[in-house]
């Protein structure tokens, strides 16, 4: 008989809001998970910024996972929020504690 994996132990809730509306999440279940995500989504609109909040991002981009991985693999949030003339744009990152899985129902006995 196989054995089922685990469930995952922590959950990383990936939002992503523009001016207080959220635009979009994900349901990451890791950190490298979760910062893909937002590496994604970010390169996805950073190429239309303004010179200072590309900055911004390029610096995300290019040093600032490793410290990310870091604060989510400690289990604390991380955010990274990029304002250009109205626009505010915030992406977040929250790890949840996953409930543990219920154990399976096993038949036994003769059919």
């Amino acid at each position: 008989m196989s054995e089922q994996p685990h469930a995952p132990q922590q959950v990383y809730y990936c939002e992503c809001y523009v001016n207080g509306r959220r635009i979009g999440t994900y349901d990451a279940y890791s950190p490298r998970e979760a910062l893909r995500w937002m590496r994604i989504s970010l390169m996805m609109i950073a190429t239309t910024l303004d010179e200072a909040p590309y900055r911004r991002a390029r610096t995300w981009l290019d040093h600032g996972q490793p410290t990310a991985a870091h604060d989510l693999e400690q289990g604390r949030p991380h955010t990274l929020t990029l304002k250009q003339r109205s626009t505010q744009a915030t992406w977040t990152v929250n790890p949840i504690a996953s409930p543990p899985a219920p154990e399976a129902c096993r038949v036994s006995g003769d059919v």
